[in-house]
């Protein structure tokens, strides 16, 4: 009975901590706690696999010779399953690193050994079972974080953005407390698509503190986008670039550029490339409804030599082809780590997804047809891509070549990191100064 005892308050104990630490975790008390830690990372990813070898650790000889090889032969069936399905259906288009496929099979292993170690005894190994399938999959997610940075912090992954919405966004826009007018504002906008239509995100904008300012000056306009896959506040979380542009209006006595961070997808894997066709008006609602929406809700004046767009991967293919064919509308792009062209996976789904078959259109949204057929004096271009990233290489140079062939302001680097989001946020920061300089800002 003391045993029973004991055990009852020893689970009570563990359940009330797991408790606390959901509940805590939910109401943003760890939002602060970095994931880009190598050390921690690592960390967790050797208990993953110490539990996982625990949970396995038995002299069955059956167990050894029939059960565990079945158990690790299903893994990898699921898991090449999972790679082709990915790679056939274009879900993920970029190459990636071979371990992500390793710790999959480690996850599925892991799941799929919890039955066979609680219908066996040995309570140290029925703990280690249950431990390694929130180790596994933790240890996976920070093995991919570390590549991508898709998630600075504990915050960020669960998307708490502490951006304002609904009341608290009115009331901050009416009467500005001291924080917003020292340091800017981000709130959530659902943006209409009166005219395009387009099934979108709600998506976010950062307003410096000159915006709150009775003589509030003709602020730029960035338009930010992310790429595939995807979400709006990617770039003002991953790619800092809330934190960048506040830390140039501080430099700045408040004034910078106003960031409107938009859903050009509709969805964390669908892939527009910011053309009207077969998935969506994207190009008429980036045109048209998001300059509306600036110029009506946010009262600021459009003028297309103090409008930019600046986007990452997909949204930095979106980012040049935008610009370049709309430039009465937007004059300066800041291209990172996009294609040379609007691309899917493979020229006849590109053709057809994008272009519903009309090779005309797919040309008319070249950028390099574009630059080869026009001329862009007054507009100023931006390519970079990270060092370890030499597709993205291979097209920032050709782009940035022809960019200054037509007549554009054309700036050419290459960047720290690879095609992920340490390289983005570092370049935005790096190129923001010149660019919000070229926007009108001195």
């Amino acid at each position: 009975m003391n045993w029973l005892n004991r055990r009852t308050i020893c689970a009570v104990a563990v359940v009330a901590v797991l408790l606390a630490l959901v509940l805590g975790t939910g109401a943003g008390l760890f939002d602060g706690v970095p994931l880009l830690n190598p050390a921690a990372a690592g960390a967790i990813e050797l208990l993953a696999l110490a539990a996982l070898v625990g949970s396995w650790a038995r002299r069955d000889q059956r167990w050894l010779s029939r059960t565990l090889p079945l158990l690790w032969g299903s893994a990898l069936v699921l898991t090449v399953a999972a790679v082709v399905t990915l790679r056939v259906t274009g879900t993920i288009r970029d190459r990636y690193p071979p371990i992500f496929a390793a710790w999959f099979a480690l996850a599925v292993a892991a799941i799929a050994g919890v039955p066979f170690a609680l219908s066996r005894p040995g309570l140290v190994r029925r703990i280690a079972a249950v431990s390694a399938v929130p180790l596994t999959l933790a240890g996976g997610l920070l093995v991919l974080d570390q590549v991508y940075a898709v998630w600075p912090n504990v915050g960020d992954l669960l998307g708490h953005t502490r951006a304002l919405g609904g009341g608290a966004l009115d009331r901050a826009l009416r009467a500005p407390p001291p924080a917003v007018r020292e340091q800017g504002l981000l709130g959530v906008y659902d943006m209409p698509a009166t005219i395009s239509h387009f099934q979108h995100r709600p998506g976010y904008v950062y307003l410096p503190p000159a915006y709150f300012t009775a003589d509030r000056p003709n602020l730029p306009v960035i338009v930010v986008l992310a790429g595939v896959p995807g979400w709006t506040s990617q770039w003002p979380q991953a790619g800092k670039a809330v934190t960048t542009a506040a830390g140039y209006a501080a430099d700045h006595h408040g004034v910078a550029p106003v960031l409107v961070f938009v859903d050009q997808n509709g969805g964390t894997y669908r892939d527009t490339e910011c053309v009207d066709g077969p998935l969506g008006n994207a190009e008429t609602f980036l045109t048209v409804d998001i300059p509306a929406f600036v110029t009506a809700t946010l009262h600021i004046p459009h003028h297309a030599t103090t409008w930019a767009v600046v986007g990452f991967s997909e949204g930095g293919t979106c980012a040049a082809d935008l610009v370049l064919r709309h430039p009465g509308i937007f004059r300066h792009l800041v291209d990172l780590g996009g294609e040379s062209r609007p691309t899917l996976h493979g020229p006849r789904s590109t053709l057809l997804t994008l272009f519903d078959g009309s090779a005309a259109a797919e040309r008319a949204h070249d950028p390099v047809y574009l630059l080869a057929t026009r001329r862009y004096d007054q507009v100023s271009a931006w390519f970079a891509a990270g060092a370890d990233d030499p597709r993205g290489i291979v097209a920032a140079h050709q782009l940035a070549q022809a960019a200054a062939a037509a007549g554009a302001t054309s700036h050419e680097f290459t960047g720290d990191g690879g095609h992920n989001w340490q390289f983005a946020g570092t370049a935005f920061a790096q190129v923001l100064p010149q660019l919000a300089q070229d926007l009108g800002i001195h």
